[in-house]
């Protein structure tokens, strides 16, 4: 069985045959195929200015529960890294109370996070790697599993900042 899937032109650079392509159908939502893409196509499709290639993918349809036609919702995993340290994104946007976020940057643009040591936020300069616009893979810096990311602050009952956090703790 194949299944057709349009992929943006900023993502189609990094799509390759043989990445894994797995998805699911409307018809069986909990239930995950995993295809792997056997074709990128060179030929473009315009809508609405916005262009995309066609993808296929390719699965074993053994019990014949894929039927032509049906809706698919596919991912393209065109990398990917076991036992990694990641964080959600959102922490790598946070910039605490009080701080502009041009002086939260410190000396440069360098990617950094806010974790909370001693009850206290503490800037870490990071080096990120892969990311899947969840999380993102965490490949140098002063950062530990188990320590507490701070990904967003609490406010008290007047609408002031209060000790930073909800914090989360890597897995």
């Amino acid at each position: 069985m194949e299944v057709d899937t349009n992929v943006s032109e900023s993502d189609v650079g990094g799509v390759r045959a043989g990445n894994k392509a797995p998805f699911t159908v409307e018809a069986f939502p909990d239930t995950t195929f995993n295809g792997v893409v056997t074709q990128v196509r060179q030929a473009p499709q315009t809508v609405q200015n916005v262009v995309t290639y066609d993808v296929v993918a390719t699965v074993a349809n053994s019990q014949l529960l894929l039927k032509p036609g049906m809706t698919a919702t596919v991912r393209v995993i065109t990398a990917e890294r076991d036992h990694v340290l990641r964080v959600p994104d959102q922490a790598l946007r946070y910039v605490p109370g009080g701080l502009s976020s041009s002086s939260a940057q410190g000396a440069g643009p360098q990617p950094q996070l806010w974790v909370l040591r001693d009850g206290r936020p503490y800037r870490v300069a990071i080096t990120t790697g892969l990311d899947d616009d969840t999380y993102t893979e965490i490949v140098s810096g002063d950062l530990r599993e188990g320590d507490s990311v701070i990904v967003s602050e609490r406010t008290g009952a007047k609408g002031k900042s209060t000790a930073a956090g909800p914090a989360m703790r890597l897995p």
